[in-house]
């Protein structure tokens, strides 16, 4: 039986577009699996599914927060990625965009669409879990409906609706997707890839002093593994206590070198090792 891929659906999602790319990459046969949430997404995986991909990050909105906190507390391990572009219209029941009440937009699409919607003061703002949801709620849209849509879409509604059809705000808009598996990564075994790779990580300090931050950042440095993101994160445990996501660029044959790394990092600091993926 073919293992199951969890994705945000339904099916016309940016999220299943990413999924079908990556298979088709990767040469493998994989059941798609559609839920509502990214936080759905993710527990399948405790569920029995045998994969999950989720949103990482996007050009114009940068990391996803959601997915951030996931895999801050969820034993998961990154196995891949995938890269897709992405581009947005508007679509209206509605003679010009005076006349749009409400308009129904994904959580992530707002901060890539910016400009369309600060024209819209007028119309109150219905935050939805995916684009597809945007989209389906179109199909039953009444008078002064508006939804932020993936631009392929555009074509299956009504000729006598309102349609802009590109209103992402720049044209170099892509979204970052990984793939995600049960059972977490394991420490001083960082897999020894022999071609360019990227490595991500949790580091939660153990104390707090000056300086702290610089020492974690010098083990990477020294070894001259290049940092790609650092992000602070509550630990949800104490106010002002954060733990650190870390994304790393290594060369080939730098695998040791990271392993080195964590294990010296390991000795006064939690350090939860997500996995690598070859790029």
């Amino acid at each position: 039986m073919a293992p199951q891929l969890a994705v945000l659906g339904p099916a016309g999602t940016f999220s299943d577009i990413a999924a079908q790319q990556y298979l088709k990459q990767k040469k493998m046969a994989w059941q798609l699996t559609y839920y509502n949430s990214i936080d759905q997404v993710a527990a399948s995986v405790q569920n029995g599914v045998a994969y999950a991909l989720l949103p990482l990050e996007n050009t114009l909105d940068g990391y996803v927060q959601n997915t951030l906190g996931i895999l801050s507390y969820a034993n998961l391990q990154v196995v891949g990625e995938v890269l897709v572009p992405v581009r947005f219209s508007l679509a209206a029941k509605a003679a010009n965009l005076a006349a749009i009440k409400r308009i129904y937009v994904q959580f992530k699409t707002k901060g890539q669409c910016t400009r369309i919607l600060a024209r819209l003061p007028q119309a109150e703002r219905l935050t939805t879990e995916s684009n597809m949801l945007s989209f389906n709620k179109l199909r039953t849209a009444v008078a002064g409906d508006a939804a932020l849509i993936p631009q392929f879409h555009l074509p299956e509604l009504p000729a006598d609706f309102l349609k802009l059809a590109d209103v992402t705000d720049t044209d170099e808009n892509y979204t970052r997707f990984i793939v995600v598996k049960q059972q977490l990564a394991r420490l001083q075994q960082v897999q020894p890839w022999d071609q360019d790779f990227r490595a991500l990580c949790y580091i939660t300090p153990q104390t707090d002093h000056a300086g702290l931050l610089d020492r974690i950042l010098q083990e990477f440095a020294q070894r001259r593994l290049n940092l790609m993101a650092i992000m602070s994160r509550p630990t949800r445990r104490e106010l002002g206590h954060y733990r650190f996501f870390i994304e790393i660029a290594g060369q080939a044959g730098q695998a040791a070198a990271l392993d080195q790394a964590f294990s010296q990092l390991a000795q006064h600091n939690q350090v939860k090792y997500l996995g690598s993926f070859s790029q």
